[in-house]
């Protein structure tokens, strides 16, 4: 009987490792349907990007601490920012008022356009320049009088207000990438994006119908 009991010991043993066996060659093979599926949660996740379904509070959070942990970066990578100049502040201020004071400046700067947390990629599109707190990233040449880069300052700078309105990094990294889950990952749509675009165009309507400083925004 003793034989016979160690015999089904065994056998049951054997089975459990078929049985295992075959679970793990079944969940490989999903693993693997899945991550070959470019329209599951799982496959989106094995590409890098970020899941359709993914809840807002979780890409938000995750955009902050990317947001705040690539200011650094990118501070730590360009060194050299330099003030606006006088003919740039003469356009700017009627709009934003000593905050072109505040604001600093990196031309010619490498920038980011994949943001990268927790193995996840998002990709904002090509641009070219970004802001983190009080720095702008242009990648682009100072040109002191243009008045093309003296636009780009200007939407620039309608996000370095709303940063310092919301807060800093912290909070604006958080409320931007859940506008920006909210607009079904759609940059152009982004409210914050909206707000800088729209702000672009009417400056830019204002100075093609001045060609000079102008005193008041109204």
């Amino acid at each position: 009987m003793q034989r016979y009991s160690r015999f089904a010991v065994y056998l049951s043993g054997l089975l459990s490792c078929l049985s295992a066996g075959v679970f793990i060659a079944s969940l490989t093979s999903f693993t693997l349907r899945s991550c070959s599926s470019p329209h599951s949660t799982l496959g989106q996740l094995c590409r890098g990007e970020v899941p359709d379904r993914i809840p807002e509070a979780v890409l938000a959070n995750l955009g902050s601490m990317a947001y705040q942990t690539l200011s650094y970066v990118m501070e730590h990578n360009h060194t050299r920012a330099q003030p606006l100049n006088d003919v740039q502040k003469a356009y700017l201020r009627p709009y934003f008022g000593d905050l072109v004071d505040r604001v600093r400046v990196v031309y010619n700067a490498q920038l980011i356009d994949n943001w990268v947390g927790a193995n996840l990629r998002i990709d904002l599109g090509h641009s070219n320049a970004q802001v983190y707190g009080y720095r702008i990233y242009i990648n682009e040449s100072y040109q002191p009088d243009d008045i093309e880069q003296i636009i780009l300052l200007a939407h620039e700078i309608v996000h370095v207000r709303q940063s310092e309105q919301l807060g800093g990094l912290d909070q604006f990294g958080y409320d931007y990438f859940l506008e920006y889950k909210r607009a079904d990952r759609i940059y152009e749509n982004n409210i914050f994006e909206r707000e800088a675009f729209a702000f672009e165009r009417h400056f830019r309507q204002r100075i093609n119908s001045h060609q000079s400083p102008v005193t008041s925004h109204h």
